[in-house]
């Protein structure tokens, strides 16, 4: 396959994609490794969260998914300046050695505030990931090409979301919630092994830049006055609210409301899982016709009618478990579309800020993410309602900020791809 031709190198800027150093695929597999951090952290426990929160007895334990979330934007904003002052491969390696000893102060934790501190380290940890793989993939590609790139990172992180909430329930039947730590500390160790061993350094001397506090806050500041973000970034923080909901309640709803077992939970959300990876997979595809702009519009169409439809059911009394699980695989397949295309999108200006950015859009989207599982957490309803009308909130509210954002910065840029 021609594919397997392509290769990859550090490049200088309006020259990136140089074919140099080695074939394309391995690259890709690290870095979806390396972007698995976030969903791995959060969904391997996802069925433990009703067994921990009776342990602990307190109806709170969604705070340490929110507050985990907050440890993600802090660690993406801090990350962000410091990989455009030192690269790319110090921060991850600092990062995964952060992740792994958090990871096994949470597997032996006592108290739901212990394990909401190192809750928040681990983030602080698995934000590296996060955010650098992006800032990788903006060093070598074109933001033409970075959308597909994009798609084929989500097809490799994808197989987190859809095994880890199946180990965690496998785990869960033979030991301790605290042994799924445990293995999370192995995929640390795991990560920073590939990133020692594996991974070059993408961001060439000349183009790092000097950091400290006044120029993190222009380089912040200039990004946000940037219309051109903002009319990928609100959307893409906003679906990441919902997408969070989604996360922080799924589990409670069909464990708890519905009743399914912890390791059926692991299934149901596994075939969400799948159903994401294989629509950004044809994202990918349809990229070779459609503007990414047009196909962006149409998903978020799209989970606006699933999500409505959802709330539209639960406030008839009408949410069965199948009905739900339905509507919800929808909206989250539906995020595959989304994402990339946003992602590109919002780091198109900025190939010489490519970490400051990256930091910047992660971070949003998980501020937002923070508020809604908060508001989730002093609600800690047993029903589907709460989780059913913010995510129909978050998707409407992205596709209106899409409307009147990309409206307005039309004048000042142009699209990623034209239809061929």
């Amino acid at each position: 396959m021609r594919q397997k031709q392509r290769k990859y190198s550090v490049s200088a800027p309006g020259s990136p994609d140089q074919a140099v150093v080695g074939p394309i695929w391995p690259l890709i597999l690290i870095l979806g490794t390396l972007s698995a951090y976030g969903p791995l952290t959060i969904d391997m426990y996802l069925p433990a969260l009703p067994i921990i929160a009776k342990e602990f007895s307190t109806p709170y334990i969604q705070q340490t998914l929110a507050l985990y979330f907050l440890g993600l934007s802090l660690g993406q904003l801090i990350y962000g300046p410091l990989s455009d002052r030192f690269g790319r491969k110090r921060p991850l390696l600092f990062g995964s050695a952060l992740y792994i000893l958090a990871s096994v102060g949470c597997a032996f934790s006592n108290s739901l505030g212990s394990l909401i501190l190192f809750r928040i380290l681990q983030a602080l940890g698995s934000s590296v990931g996060m955010v650098l793989t992006v800032s990788i993939v903006r060093d070598l590609f074109e933001p033409e090409r970075s959308a597909r790139i994009f798609s084929y990172l989500m097809l490799v992180m994808g197989f987190a979301p859809m095994l880890a909430p199946l180990l965690g329930g496998q785990i869960l039947l033979v030991a301790s919630w605290r042994i799924i730590f445990l293995v999370l500390a192995a995929f640390g160790l795991l990560c920073f092994l590939l990133v020692l061993f594996g991974l070059r350094e993408s961001l060439l001397t000349e183009r790092r830049r000097r950091v400290n506090i006044q120029n993190v806050f222009v380089t912040y500041t200039g990004i946000l006055m940037d219309r051109r973000f903002l009319a990928y970034a609100l959307p893409s923080s906003l679906m990441s609210a919902g997408f969070f909901t989604y996360l922080s309640a799924s589990s409670l709803v069909f464990i708890d409301v519905f009743s399914v077992s912890p390791q059926n939970f692991g299934w149901i959300f596994g075939l969400n899982a799948i159903g994401l990876v294989t629509v950004a997979q044809v994202n990918a595809r349809l990229l070779d016709w459609f503007r990414s702009d047009a196909i962006l519009k149409a998903a978020l169409i799209g989970v606006v009618i699933a999500s409505v439809s959802l709330l539209g059911i639960v406030l008839a009394g009408l949410a069965t478990m199948q009905v739900t699980w339905l509507l919800l695989f929808f909206c989250i397949a539906g995020t595959g579309f989304i994402r990339p295309n946003t992602t590109a999108g919002a780091m198109a200006n900025f190939a010489d800020r490519a970490g400051s950015t990256s930091a910047l859009l992660g971070a949003l989207g998980s501020v937002t993410g923070t508020l809604a599982g908060m508001l989730l957490s002093y609600l800690h309803s047993t029903s589907v309602l709460p989780m059913a009308a913010m995510i129909a909130s978050s998707f409407i509210l992205a596709l209106v900020s899409l409307q009147l954002f990309k409206t307005t910065s039309n004048q000042a840029s142009t699209d990623l791809k034209e239809v061929r």
